[in-house]
């Protein structure tokens, strides 16, 4: 065994015990936190953020770990912070925040985790790992006035694209607000139908594509961005679905399992939609290599 990893497996030691300690010292709001995510449809993500990230740092743990040293002053600032920030957000918060208190100091733990890694493993072996620590803000459940602007974004692009998709299908439809009446039914695209748990998943299923399939931080962003169309789009298809199986099928399709639990059915579909975007981005990073080898200046040996 090298002298070089004895080094670093010194360092996972020590951030071991920090996390172990930090694991404690947060027992009660990590506590709060497993039970918000096994208790909100859409926050049901949340228990699976810090395996994914584990994963993706075991994947790329040569490159990361191959320039570990100690950042005391870093790893000290940043750890300052957190523990300023978590007193602040359980002791000093403003009555108007208290509903966002578990997000708040899910932040806090985040930030002090982030300040022993840099601590252990220096700023270089942060750069390195970027995207898997940053992936554990995800750890953070969405403010409540965000969720509610997300559910109303999802809900009104989902009644838009529903009443287009009757009309393409020439399905007399009518259109009031959130509620499309059709021949014997109407529907309602309540806050339960804006399909925000399938649309997370699909999100940060193309947050992780994205890192691994594209080098350019724009593309990476492209493809991100592209998801809020499609995530409009899957559930518009959900709702006539289910509606057009109702109406033309069976009634009991408005109560079945499509309607009530069939998000993963239409998160495969937005997979799929996005698989032309992905090709085509592809194509374009592809063609920039290309082109970079052909203009690189040749060696000449003299």
């Amino acid at each position: 065994m090298t002298q070089r990893h004895t080094t670093v497996l010194r360092r996972h030691f020590g951030f071991a015990i920090f996390l172990i300690s930090l694991i404690i010292l947060f027992a009660k709001p990590i506590a709060n936190l497993i039970n918000f995510s096994l208790t909100h449809d859409y926050a049901s993500y949340i228990i699976l953020v810090l395996p994914v990230s584990l994963v993706l740092i075991y994947l790329r743990q040569d490159r990361i770990f191959a320039t570990a040293e100690t950042s005391p002053f870093a790893g000290v600032l940043l750890f300052l912070f957190g523990i300023i920030f978590w007193w602040v957000a359980e002791r000093k918060m403003p009555a108007s925040l208290r509903d966002n208190e578990l997000s708040l100091v899910t932040l806090a733990f985040v930030i002090i985790l982030f300040a022993g890694f840099m601590f252990c493993y220096g700023t270089r072996a942060f750069s390195k790992a970027t995207f898997p620590l940053l992936f554990l803000l995800l750890l953070v459940p969405i403010p409540d006035l965000v969720t509610e602007k997300i559910i109303f974004l999802l809900q009104t692009g989902s009644a838009i694209v529903a009443y287009g998709l009757f009309r393409l299908f020439s399905v007399p439809v009518l259109k009031q607000g959130f509620i499309l009446r059709v021949p014997t039914l109407d529907i309602e695209v309540a806050k339960q139908c804006s399909g925000i748990r399938s649309s997370l998943a699909l999100l940060i299923t193309v947050l992780v594509l994205g890192h691994f399939v594209f080098r350019s931080a724009w593309r990476k962003a492209l493809l991100v961005t592209s998801v809020v169309p499609i995530l409009i789009l899957k559930n518009g298809v959900r709702i006539v679905t289910v509606a057009l199986l109702s109406i033309y099928v069976n009634r009991r399709f408005l109560h079945g399992w499509l309607h009530t639990s069939g998000g993963i059915v239409f998160y495969l579909l937005g997979l799929a939609l996005l698989i032309p975007i992905i090709s085509a981005l592809r194509k374009t990073e592809s063609g920039t290599r290309i082109s970079s080898k052909k203009n690189a200046p040749n060696a000449t040996l003299s």
